[in-house]
């Protein structure tokens, strides 16, 4: 009979004081596992010491991870471990029944649970979760809703705030797949939970608005800052004050009065109690606008939430009748069976002794609450999720690292695990932390010692992971880490010039450079059971926290001649490759194409000659010419035998096999590894064979796979879950942060930490636990000239909780990136405009700005040596050398382009596009003569830029038309305004416009040659004439056309600044002949200055 400590002893395993606790723990228990710590091997070593203790069987200890590779990893694991002990008699008998254990992913086993009843919810047990499935379902569910005749209000009001394709995609079917997973609903009464919040936060808000507008309106400092911020609150409180409706009241909210600027310099008592309460005051008042809108659109509420009932009713019909659901679907679905089917609950309980779960600051709320139900006490069947005082006492090993939960866009929730030991402790249990990395160079770790505590600085807030300092092994004989951080400073370029390379690219080329001195220098030499020695590629990890500049980096890697793998090919759709498969699928489909037939005759397919290839352009395909030499004939007979053979396959053979018969038997394999430069896209065909896999399990034919070829070529952009397994990685290995979790490398080099990754945009509302799309739209002012637009109950939240929460990501982004590695470190980011500068609250928005602060860097001049860590500057480089410096001789250069000139020579000249419509105004630019007359000015008129005066004219025009028009009705000028005068001051614009409006139709000339008479207003047309010596389209608009007895009358109005009739001449000339071809009557024209309507001159048609 072996026990756990015999085995330790006869294999030497060596654990730590701390690891050796957590394998002995029997009582529910969370470890704190950093990186290195060796989390996986006390979790084997615990279930082996179970089961060696006689404790459980091994169908008895349910083991839970992340990934499957993990649940892999750690099946082999343990039956390793039970392999070592098979002399024990009891232990055979394990091993015999160990494929009956239950090491899985958290989803697999959640998968388990729903199917022993998923019948109760209509859903066949035979169901499968295919996520991108489901996202079509969804999108073809609210096509079809939306679509639906007549439109429901609902639909009505969500086309109208939003874009057909945003809506669609980025809000309903987002909703649909993350928000109401089975078996939720949207509730009946959820209009009424939002409604009662909102009416809450306006009556607090209101309160405190008021009380703080009082103490404005009651300030007694005589200094001009304090008089005018007095002033606006007497302004705003009266015109509140003598509001006679909530919708008046609500108007006078969202309008710029009462807006005064914070002071600036002043210690006056009254001027600093403006400054420390004038942004409450403003949050307040936009809490107000905010509120009220809602308030006042909850018809509008009511339509989105019952359009929202039916589209999700509908959705979740479409699951239940195809059987396919989401890994969103499987886990709400198990903790509600577990909840409600307290037969099944025992069950389970009953099944397993011991839960382990490893990972688990991935996981969210929901997922604890699923191993609560499967630990609840076996003497209680209670109704709802068990508390942890309820839990059987030594069931739970939960493992996990509270700096390691970066998967937050997944729903994981850091907080949970951070909480769960708190929980746990306070009913018995124990927190254990493994503190010791045994995976990175004690140099290494004492440099993580000195960096992470003011990285990660908190203030205990529940989302922020907190650093403890790691014990580190014993030094690797020879070696000395390093710390190299390259840095690209701003640089403000008036003249950019042409021939330097992007930023990114300077820095790409600069790490590149940094990895070939790596390869063939002892800078950065890495150990080995044979000593020190220098790396191979396959050591080095490129670790990019997104993929948008990996083509950059690709690049580089290419120029050094430096081989690289990818886990995510971003620049697939990019490369030759690609474009050459799919040229030689479309013409398999689509012989008649010769761009295609062109395109295989020039690739690897085919390599024709430039000769070659213009003697073949206007022959049929694949026919030869007699013309063409001998090797191009031997070209042409061979790509015409393989496409032969192509087509004959295409008939029968699935699409992965076709992509290997292009790649291997067409020789176009053979033509990338003849070219050391090339050898790089020889793994494009793992990723090119595992796209036509993909898209044959979803069913597709030939025509839809080049289909969506066609679609993504030329897109530098991740294709979803194209992801290879490879029997081993050769080269530098590129991979995103979040893909490098769990692995190790000698040598990591994390780049491109610039980036600020995406912005989130606020496209739906999610309120009182509610989730639906925004369902109003209310602009408002938050300053005098500053506008927003209220659109949902959700931004009455704080918004800061959102940043605060990307920021605490971004912390433990930095930890999992820097400890992957085991010897070296290299960081690497460019300083821009945008992301140089500290966010709102004072804090690092990027990877970059987080570690030059922790190092105190000047990001103007970085520079740094010490201890381990040496900072370096980026310099710009020319763009040619990113590509191969290789030149043929210059002779034989020119000669080629000799003999090939004749082969691009134009067959006739360019044509030249001229614009055929244009505007009556573009035709002839007004040009005010020495002699015009200047006219009376307007108080607004120093107020307009050059572009605004155009656009007051356009507002005259606009008030002028409505008077003549509907005289009888008031006018709302406010509302008419133009948005790019609202930065001026409104009211003195309107009351000019106003007083050049009045002034026309007070006139005496509009009593008696207007008012009598029918009038038109903006009455568009076309017309020919000549310009430039060719018949062109001339598009005008008449500002007022009068019908008169026996002839037409043309007003174009004028808001100029000096009067010159013959400025305008050719305008009203054009006006005029055009209503005299429409009307086939005479016609008269005037123009009218609106500064001057005492003095209006009518012309003739023959007078013009």
């Amino acid at each position: 009979m072996i026990t756990f400590e015999d085995f330790l002893m006869q294999h030497k395993a060596r654990l730590d004081a701390h690891q050796l606790e957590a394998v002995h723990c029997d009582v529910n228990c969370v470890v704190s596992a950093g990186a290195g710590s060796g989390k996986t091997t006390v979790l084997s070593y615990r279930f082996l010491r179970l089961v060696l203790e006689g404790k459980a069987q091994v169908g008895e200890i349910l083991t839970l991870t992340f990934t499957r590779k993990a649940a892999r990893e750690m099946q082999e694991r343990i039956h390793r471990h039970l392999l070592c002990c098979k002399n024990d008699e009891r232990i055979v008998g394990q091993l015999a029944t160990f494929s009956e254990a239950s090491i899985s992913t958290l989803d697999s086993f959640c998968s388990q649970i729903v199917r022993s009843d998923s019948i109760r919810y209509g859903i066949a047990q035979d169901f499968v979760i295919d996520d991108e499935q489901n996202l079509r379902n969804a999108r073809r569910c609210a096509t079809e809703l939306l679509d639906t005749w007549p439109q429901s209000q609902g639909a009505r009001i969500l086309c109208g705030l939003y874009s057909p394709d945003k809506l669609v995609d980025d809000v309903l079917v987002p909703l649909a797949s993350n928000a109401y997973c089975m078996p939720k609903q949207v509730e009946e009464d959820a209009h009424v939970s939002i409604l009662s919040a909102v009416q809450t936060v306006f009556d607090q808000s209101w309160d405190g608005f008021v009380n703080l507008l009082d103490s404005y309106a009651n300030l007694t400092d005589t200094s001009k800052t304090v008089q005018t911020a007095r002033e606006a609150a007497l302004s705003l409180r009266s015109s509140l004050e003598a509001c006679t409706s909530v919708e008046e009241k609500h108007r006078i909210l969202c309008s710029a009065l009462g807006y005064f600027r914070k002071p600036g310099a002043g210690k006056a008592e009254q001027m600093l109690y403006i400054k420390e309460t004038i942004e409450e005051f403003n949050q307040l008042r936009k809490k107000l606008c905010i509120a009220r809108s809602v308030l006042l659109g909850s018809s509008q509420l009511q339509a989105v939430l019952s359009f929202m009932q039916e589209y999700i009713a509908s959705y979740q019909k479409q699951k239940r009748q195809s059987g396919v659901l989401t890994f969103a679907d499987i886990s709400s679905l198990a903790v509600d069976i577990l909840s409600s089917n307290k037969s099944l609950r025992h069950y389970y309980k009953m099944a397993y002794k011991y839960i382990m779960i490893d990972e688990f600051q991935d996981n969210n709320e929901q997922q604890k609450q699923l191993l609560y139900l499967l630990s609840e006490r076996l003497d209680r069947e209670g109704d709802g999720i068990p508390g942890p005082e309820n839990l059987k006492a030594d069931k739970l090993f939960f493992v996990g690292d509270e700096k390691q939960s970066i998967y937050r866009f997944r729903g994981s929730d850091v907080s949970v695990f951070k909480r769960l030991s708190w929980e746990l402790c306070a009913n018995g249990g124990r927190h254990i932390q493994l503190d010791t990395n045994y995976r990175s160079e004690p140099a290494l770790i004492q440099w993580f010692n000195t960096l992470f505590p003011s990285v990660m600085q908190n203030n205990g807030e529940s989302f922020e992971a907190d650093f403890s300092a790691l014990g580190w092994r014993e030094p690797s004989e020879g070696i000395q880490s390093k710390c190299t951080v390259l840095i690209k400073p701003y640089e403000s370029k008036l003249d950019e010039d042409e021939e330097d390379a992007a930023d990114t690219d300077a820095e790409a080329y600069a790490v590149a450079s940094l990895i070939d001195e790596m390869l063939h220098t002892d800078s950065y030499l890495i150990p080995s059971e044979t000593g020190p020695h220098r790396p191979a590629t396959s050591d080095i990890a490129l670790l990019l926290r997104t993929t948008s500049s990996q083509l950059s980096f690709e690049k580089a890697l290419r120029r050094f001649n430096i081989p690289y793998t990818v886990q995510a090919a971003r620049s697939l759709m990019l490369e030759a490759p690609a474009n050459d498969m799919y040229a030689m699928l479309q013409l398999v489909l689509y012989p008649q194409d010769r761009h295609a037939y062109m395109t295989v005759l020039r690739s690897p397919f085919c390599n024709l000659s430039d000769f070659g290839m213009t003697e073949v352009l206007d022959c049929p395909c694949f026919s030869i010419p007699d013309s063409i030499g001998p090797e191009d004939r031997s070209r042409l007979e061979a790509v015409g035998a393989f496409y032969a053979h192509l087509k004959k396959a295409s008939a029968t053979a699935s699409l992965s096999s076709l992509v290997s018969l292009l790649w291997y038997e067409s020789g176009y394999y053979l033509s990338l590894v003849a070219t050391p430069s090339y050898q790089v896209y020889t793994e494009h065909y793992a990723f090119l064979h595992r796209l036509a896999q993909m898209q044959q399990q979803q069913g597709k034919s030939l025509s839809q796979f080049v289909d969506f070829l066609r679609d993504n070529l030329a897109q530098n952009e991740k294709i979803e879950n194209l992801e290879v397994i490879k029997e081993q990685e050769e080269g530098v290995q590129i991979l995103s942060i979040h893909k490098s979790k769990g692995l190790e490398f000698p040598i990591v080099v994390v780049a491109n930490t610039g980036s600020k990754g995406r912005s989130e945009e606020d496209a739906v509302s999610t309120y009182q636990g509610i989730s639906i799309p925004h369902y109003v739209s209310v602009p408002y002012h938050v300053s005098e000239t500053r506008i927003e637009t209220a659109k949902h109950a959700g931004q009455l939240l704080d918004k800061g909780t959102e940043a605060q929460l990307n920021r605490a990501e971004l912390k433990r982004l930095l930890y999992v990136a820097l400890t992957r590695a085991q010897t070296h470190v290299v960081v690497s980011g460019c300083f821009s405009k945008t992301n140089r500068s500290l966010a709102e609250d004072g804090r690092s928005s990027t990877l970059l700005l987080m570690l030059a602060q922790s190092l105190g860097i000047d990001i103007d001049a970085p520079a740094l040596e010490q201890g381990i860590v040496t900072v370096r500057s980026i310099a710009d480089i020319a763009e040619s050398l990113l590509y191969d410096q290789k030149r043929e001789d210059e002779q034989a250069f020119e000669q080629r382009i000799d003999a090939a000139a004749s082969f691009y020579a134009p067959r006739e000249e360019a044509y030249e596009m001229r614009p055929i419509r244009y505007a009556v105004t573009a035709l002839h630019a007004p040009l005010f003569s020495e002699t015009a007359k200047a006219l009376p000015s307007l108080a607004s008129d120093a107020l307009f830029s050059e572009a605004q005066v155009a656009d007051f004219g356009t507002f005259v025009h606009a008030l002028c038309e409505q008077m003549v028009l509907q005289p009888s009705q008031a006018i709302d000028a406010l509302a008419m305004l133009p948005p790019s005068l609202g930065g001026v001051n409104q009211q003195q614009v309107i009351a000019d416009a106003l007083f050049l409006c009045h002034a026309f139709v007070g006139s005496s000339w509009y009593r008696t040659e207007v008012q009598p008479y029918p009038v038109s207003c903006e009455v568009g047309f076309f017309s020919l004439m000549e310009h430039e010596g060719r018949a062109v389209v001339v598009e005008g608009s008449v500002d007022l056309l009068i019908k008169r007895k026996d002839h037409y009358l043309v007003v174009d109005f004028k808001t100029d600044r000096f009067r010159d009739e013959e400025v305008h001449r050719f305008q009203l000339q054009t006006y005029m002949q055009a209503m005299a071809r429409i009307h086939q009557c005479p016609v008269k024209g005037c123009v009218v200055y609106l500064r001057d309507v005492q003095n209006i001159v009518v012309w003739e048609g023959e007078n013009l």
